[in-house]
């Protein structure tokens, strides 16, 4: 724990969230004063780490991020804001495409405004690398031109360029483009392929791989918890306005089932030729390497096998639950 820490409040919004409940874990870990802002659409249970000894630097505030009253409530004396909240998925967009943008640009670029006019300077977002969407062969960078081809994809492009025409010497947002990503959480996803494949393969249902030589970035979500701590504690004139892809690595669809099959020897694949998802994307993550020295250590291997354990030991008892699918809980 750093003591330094002690004294800074931490805004997290979606700190109940697939990456927000293992972020939080870290924070407090390292000595801050949390603050959750989080509609606690799945209860208490992915805070339930917590909730048995509440940590004393810990404060839950169920409230919604289009709601300015509990934003405002939500950032009091605040150091810093992680901006995770969003409707998040293609599925869950389309489900509700008038949540989505209400939730993703306008709620979002106002937090961010809210934020600049507290003086907040830090203020990092989750953005997806869905931004760059199809079609080229090239690996991609933070300046390659971008193609959403869904409307997740453009609800986080629009609130990438509203944060950031908001930015000034008061203001420093830092934009993080994320991955697919994968593993084990306590705010359990399976919506998500390497996630979703994994827990099919273990009920030993058929896998049907289309196309498969689409490209994937992926980032196992405590690599991603944190980069989201490094990119808020680097020096303001490493990250002011500054967007990173962030990720382990790229593999095609079918490399991922080559993955799957062997960790779980059992598990039916097929490769269909027929059809050929128009999403992919081979991104660089050169630049938040060299500029923030961060590094991802969990491999896909590692977070099958994670996944595996908590399936056969119950920890997860049914994968096919709606609460785990993100288009379902909304």
């Amino acid at each position: 724990m750093n003591a330094k820490n002690k004294e800074k409040r931490i805004l997290v919004t979606g700190g109940a969230g697939y990456i927000g409940s293992i972020l939080v874990q870290l924070l407090l870990k390292s000595g801050y004063k949390v603050i959750i802002l989080d509609k606690l659409m799945h209860g208490v249970d992915p805070l339930k780490n917590f909730l048995k000894n509440p940590p004393p630097n810990l404060t839950i505030i169920k409230g919604y991020i289009q709601n300015k009253e509990d934003v405002q409530r939500a950032l009091e004396n605040i150091h810093a804001v992680i901006h995770l909240a969003a409707i998040v998925g293609d599925p869950a967009c389309a489900a509700d495409s008038e949540l989505a943008v209400n939730v993703n640009f306008n709620a979002t670029v106002r937090l961010a405004d809210m934020c600049k006019k507290k003086k907040i300077k830090r203020f990092v977002f989750a953005s997806t690398c869905s931004v760059y969407g199809s079609g080229r062969k090239d690996i991609l960078t933070e300046d390659s031109e971008v193609n959403p081809i869904s409307l997740y994809a453009e609800t986080r492009l629009y609130g990438e360029r509203g944060i950031l025409a908001l930015a000034d010497k008061n203001f420093a947002p830092v934009l993080l483009r994320l991955g697919t990503i994968f593993g084990l959480s306590p705010r359990m996803r399976f919506d998500i392929i390497v996630n979703y494949l994994t827990q099919k393969a273990i009920r030993k249902e058929k896998i049907s791989i289309f196309g498969g030589k689409q490209w994937r970035p992926l980032l196992h979500v405590s690599d991603a918890a944190r980069a989201f701590q490094i990119a808020m504690e680097s020096p303001l004139e490493k990250i002011n306005k500054q967007i990173f892809n962030t990720g382990r690595t790229n593999l095609q669809v079918r490399e991922i089932g080559n993955i799957l099959k062997k960790n779980i020897p059992d598990a039916k694949i097929q490769v269909l030729n027929k059809f050929e998802d128009q999403r992919s994307y081979n991104v660089s993550f050169e630049k938040i390497q060299k500029t923030l020295n961060f590094k991802a250590k969990n491999t896909i291997d590692m977070g099958i096998k994670e996944i595996v354990e908590a399936l056969q030991k119950g920890i997860i008892k049914d994968p096919t639950d709606r609460k785990y699918y993100n288009h379902y809980s909304r």
